[in-house]
């Protein structure tokens, strides 16, 4: 897959356990993202804390959260493992 293949917006969002997002994109395809491995990064740090992961929101089909913390949708959708839509 090209990486314009991967352009799109995430459309939901949902936090699991274990820093993870339940996420759908726009091209449809729902997935989920493993946010642990951004844990030890600059900004990323503040989402170690439970609560603080779990306040995810959708600013311009981006992932984010408190303080202006962010995760791109491309990097979302080329890097989640794909699970079956009901």
């Amino acid at each position: 897959m090209s990486f314009m293949e991967y352009l799109c917006d995430v459309t939901e969002a949902v936090p699991l356990e274990g820093y993870r997002l339940q996420v759908t994109c726009s091209d449809g395809v729902r997935g989920i993202f493993d946010m642990s491995g951004y844990l030890d990064r600059g900004d990323f740090r503040a989402l170690r804390d439970p609560a603080v992961f779990r306040g995810v929101r959708l600013v311009a089909g981006a992932p984010t959260w408190p303080n202006g913390i962010d995760i791109a949708p491309e990097r979302v959708r080329s890097d989640m493992v794909p699970i079956q839509s009901d």
